[in-house]
């Protein structure tokens, strides 16, 4: 316990001194604002909520803008006085296709949904990415330079800020969002630095007075590499503010699925105190825990007796934040993406949210249980990021 407080007063000490930036937090619900849960909204209740829905499952007619409950669910929380971070996440990669050419029907019909989707939840909008990991969602060709000497991602990026730009001067009633670029994930990595579709955004971030910053994602192994995003794109744009839409221990979870949980004097103790094979590895573990096999209290000790495991790792993520100019960063609620078989290559986006319903259910006061591993922490950041801005 004196180790967190002396963790929390020298992060306070650290927030009082920057000169420029406050930094908050808030709730990310990814592509699927559908799953906004009021009553856990209510309880973190935190200023901002994010969403990037899959705007070409809307163009192709598998979701449609009239009655849609994610967009619903968008406007009931802007009216309850939150502010929303929005975007599109342009799944091009997926569906193999290239990029739209400037004026193309094809780019006039994804406009046009653009247009259909903020005449619903264009008010509530503070903050606008202009995408969502395209460097991962765009065809190879389409992220490196043409015959032109221009990256067609740029060339897309800058003609859908400046249809967004007009949209709103047509709507002169409302407020203009924040305009991002981004959302750029994995940039520690040297080939994603070396790819022009990646730099030339930061750049174009940068370089244009309409973009306020950029947004990148932090799924990480090492907390190094956090370090080596922020150096990256400090290089390329030094003052304008970043946002983290995502940040998890995602790729650190999973390098260690395999991991014999007894390897370690600390792991063999604690499969000795629960009565666990020895044996046991930690993704056969977390299935016991996905089929309700495992004691809640369990849970916190499990990966405390793991030397891999990072304790209290959103403050150390907030520590890089509060040194890198970060403004926002929001963070899963509930978990979605789940399985009740765990293999060393589930991916363990399961691990990361606040309350961990479908792993545990219900606690006896009716409520789901809470994440152990980030939930107080986040609480105690984001009344810091509150209390900043007072």
């Amino acid at each position: 316990m004196i180790q967190i407080k002396s963790i929390i007063l020298a992060m306070l000490f650290a927030i009082t001194s920057m000169a420029v930036y406050s930094q908050q937090l808030g709730l990310n619900f990814n592509h699927n604002p559908e799953n906004i849960d009021f009553k856990y909204v209510n309880k973190v209740h935190p200023d901002w909520i994010r969403t990037t829905p899959r705007i070409l499952d809307y163009v192709d007619g598998q979701l449609s803008v009239q009655n849609n409950p994610g967009i619903k669910k968008i406007i009931r929380a802007g009216k309850q006085g939150y502010k929303i971070v929005f975007g599109f996440r342009w799944d091009f990669k997926k569906r193999q296709l290239l990029l739209p050419a400037p004026g193309s029907a094809r780019e006039i019909r994804y406009f046009k949904m653009v247009d259909s989707i903020l005449e619903k939840v264009g008010p509530y909008v503070r903050l606008f990415a202009l995408g969502n990991e395209p460097n991962l969602e765009t065809m190879e060709s389409d992220l490196q330079y043409n015959q032109r000497h221009e990256v067609p991602l740029i060339i897309f990026t800058n003609r859908l800020m400046q249809h967004v730009l007009k949209f709103y001067k047509q709507h002169s009633g409302w407020e203009l969002p924040k305009l991002y670029a981004g959302s750029l994930p994995a940039l520690f990595e040297r080939a994603q630095q070396q790819k022009p579709g990646v730099f030339e955004l930061i750049k174009f971030a940068q370089k244009n007075k309409e973009i306020s910053g950029l947004a990148i994602h932090l799924h990480i192994e090492d907390t190094l590499e956090i370090a080596e995003a922020f150096k990256f794109v400090r290089s390329l744009m030094p003052h304008k503010p970043i946002i983290v839409p995502e940040f998890s221990l995602f790729r650190l979870y999973n390098k260690h699925f395999k991991d014999s949980i007894g390897s370690s004097p600390s792991g063999a103790a604690f499969l000795q105190k629960y009565h666990l094979s020895p044996d046991l590895k930690v993704y056969q573990w977390l299935t016991m825990a996905n089929n309700k096999q495992v004691p809640y209290t369990e849970w916190a000790d499990m990966f405390a007796s793991q030397s891999w495991y990072l304790p209290h790792y959103l403050w150390t993520y907030y520590r890089y934040f509060t040194q890198n100019g970060v403004i926002l960063a929001t963070y899963p609620l509930l978990q979605q993406g789940y399985s009740k078989r765990v293999t060393p290559k589930t991916p363990s986006w399961f691990l990361n949210p606040l309350f961990i319903q479908k792993t545990f259910g219900k606690n006896n006061n009716g409520d789901y249980y809470t994440n152990p591993l980030v939930y107080q922490d986040f609480m105690q950041l984001l009344e810091i990021g509150k209390s900043s801005l007072e």
